[in-house]
Formats: structure tokens, C-alpha cells, sequence
């Protein structure tokens, strides 16, 4: 028999083993991050320098824990990708059958451990909604905002996010990645990646791949030991994804990277994570700010008016400018800025 692709009914098990087994070893550096919260439960870790920040990665939690239980597994995340800005939301709290209609933070209804009941998942897709809307949140943001903090200074293409979670959360994140098309589109999201940690694939028989997103990376991490969501579910979740991509001829059989750890139960390790940010320099590296093509012109020829945030950012460190900088919340305010040092 195939082993379940479910997850035991114990609540909070992330966040119980991420305090116990990881927080000792990770960095407490934060310099390079502010961390904001929302009042529906949203974290939100983002590059201190705007000018830094050139993609984003969502992280969704598991069953029974919420944002907060993934902070310093993220910071120990950020502080090796200074450039990432990172959204953890937190799931709704509500009834979950399997549980004995127990209240809690849950992205979608269980209610059994069989594969047969893996294809129901009740509110799977308002749970997909909500990832989607944050993706396009970010694909939306442009350098026309008079703002200078809401602005993203580094406009976002869908192939710059990455879509990521541990366990409940990694399955919300593989099924969306792959499933979902973008804003009024016909296309798939074609995201920078997706990474899985301790998940599976739910919906296996319904899961059916969006054109366009056939060659999204994918890393999947779980450990040897997993007594909540078996390390078969890594293998089972590869070969269905896999069989998909050789029935339309599209992708290969690297795009989907499985990484196993032994000895480690449902949790995550400093190796499991630091694999993590390795792929994540992969998928999304860092942009340089100067960076600008053969044909741009130099800041020093262009109308500051006419600068995205960005550019504004750059050419005032370019010209000595970045202390005076300092506090300038508004776009306009750094305009005056660059226009009142013009040579």
C-alpha cells in the first residue's frame, strides 16, 4: 500500500520542533531586515535598504502554528539573502475534521489519513486565493508610487518570487506554484521556484500542471525519519509531477530536487535550511543596483523626475549622497535631494 501523504493530528508539531531542534544554532542578525506584523497575523520581513530588495519569497506555515513559529528560521534564511524580502502569512483558524472539529490555524480541512481522502481538502482554494493574492501584490508594485517606502524599487516579475512551506504549508505552496494561473491569463505562474519542506502533493488525482510553468524549480526537503508525513511523500509527490511533465513533453526530471536528512523527524535542521538558501541564491539571485543595460543612460543624464526609486537610491550613493539620505520617506523628497546637488 502507498504510504499516506497526511500528517498527524498534533497541534502545533512545526512550531514544537522548530523551537526545540533549530532556533539554538541560527543567527539572531537582523541588520539587514525590519520585520513588520499585520493584523491578521501576517509577518512580513523585509531588506532595510529598499534598493536591496529584488524578489520575494511567501513562506506558509503548517498545521496548527502560525507566522510567528517560521521567524527565526526566516531570519536565519535572511540573513544570508539580504536582497529577499520574505511574507509569512498565517492560516485561518477553523474546524479540522480530523482533529474532532478542533479550532485551529489550518490552510485547508482534513479529514482522514487514506490517500482517498487527499483529494478533498476543503478550502484548498480559498487558501490559494489568498497566496495568489500576494503574489500579484508584489507583481503589481511598481516605481510609479510618490511613496518611497511602498514603492518596490525593483519591479517584480513572477519568475523573482518563489512560493515556499513546511508540511500543510509546502503543499499549499507545491499545488499553488503549479496549478495556478496569473492575473487575467490563460498562462501559469511561472515562478522562480517552490520549495517544500516536510509536504506533499494533496489533490494527486485532480493536480494538473498550469502551461508556462512546467520548468519552475522545485526543491523538496524532508527528513529520513518523518513519523508525520513520511519520506515516501517526497519520492510520491516527484513521480507524480515528473509523469505529468513526460506526458506533455515539457520540463525535466531535474527540475523537482529531493533532499533527504537523516535521523530528522517532522522538522527542519541548520542543513535542511542552509540548502534552502542555497537554492534560493539559485532561483533568485541577487540584481545588482547599479546594474543597467549597454543602451541605458548613466544617472548623471537622466532627469531625477524621471528616476524610479531605485535609480534614485543608486545615483545618490553614487554621489556621496547616502547620509543626507537618511529619513527620506517620500520619492519626492529624494528627487529635491539629487536635484539640489546636480552639478
Amino acid at each position: 500500500m502507498r504510504p499516506s501523504l497526511f500528517f498527524t493530528t498534533s497541534l502545533s508539531l512545526s512550531s514544537h520542533f522548530l523551537h526545540n531542534r533549530v532556533v539554538r544554532g541560527l543567527s539572531s542578525s537582523t541588520a539587514l531586515h525590519a520585520i513588520s506584523r499585520s493584523n491578521d497575523g501576517t509577518v512580513i520581513i523585509s531588506p532595510q535598504d529598499e534598493a536591496q530588495h529584488s524578489a520575494t519569497v511567501i513562506l506558509c506555515h503548517g498545521l496548527g502554528d502560525t507566522a510567528n513559529g517560521w521567524v527565526e528560521p526566516t531570519q536565519y534564511l535572511a540573513s544570508q539573502l539580504p536582497h529577499v524580502k520574505w511574507i509569512l502569512p498565517t492560516a485561518p483558524t477553523q474546524p479540522v475534521t480530523l482533529n474532532g472539529g478542533m479550532p485551529m490555524p489550518s490552510w485547508y480541512d482534513i479529514v482522514g489519513l487514506d490517500s482517498r481522502s487527499s483529494e478533498f481538502c476543503n478550502g484548498l482554494d480559498e487558501s490559494m486565493e489568498r497566496i495568489l493574492s500576494l503574489v500579484e501584490d508584489e507583481v503589481s508594485r511598481n516605481d510609479s508610487s510618490t511613496t518611497a517606502t511602498t514603492a518596490c524599487v525593483n519591479p517584480l516579475d513572477y519568475s523573482r518570487i518563489v512560493l515556499a512551506g513546511f508540511s500543510q504549508g509546502g503543499a499549499l505552496a507545491l499545488y499553488t506554484g503549479m496549478t495556478q494561473l496569473r492575473k487575467q491569463s490563460t498562462v501559469g505562474l511561472g515562478l522562480g521556484g517552490i520549495t517544500v519542506m516536510s509536504g506533499y502533493l494533496p489533490r494527486s488525482k485532480a493536480f494538473a500542471i498550469a502551461t508556462g510553468s512546467e520548468k519552475t524549480p522545485i526543491l523538496h526537503c524532508h527528513g529520513e525519519q518523518d513519523s508525520v508525513v513520511p519520506v515516501q511523500a517526497a519520492a510520491l509527490s516527484k513521480e507524480r509531477v515528473l509523469s505529468l511533465l513526460k506526458e506533455t513533453s515539457s520540463g525535466n526530471e531535474n527540475s523537482y530536487e529531493v533532499k533527504t536528512y537523516a535521523g530528522l523527524d517532522h522538522s527542519v535542521a541548520i542543513d535542511e535550511l542552509n540548502d534552502v538558501a542555497a537554492f534560493l541564491k539559485r532561483v533568485i539571485p541577487p540584481i545588482p543596483i547599479t546594474t543597467q543595460t549597454d543602451n541605458a543612460p548613466e544617472y548623471d543624464e537622466v532627469d531625477p523626475t524621471k528616476m524610479s526609486v531605485k535609480q534614485l537610491r543608486a545615483a545618490i550613493e553614487k554621489r556621496g549622497l547616502k547620509e543626507e539620505s537618511r529619513g527620506m520617506l517620500e520619492k519626492s523628497d529624494l528627487v529635491n535631494l539629487l536635484l539640489k546637488n546636480q552639478n
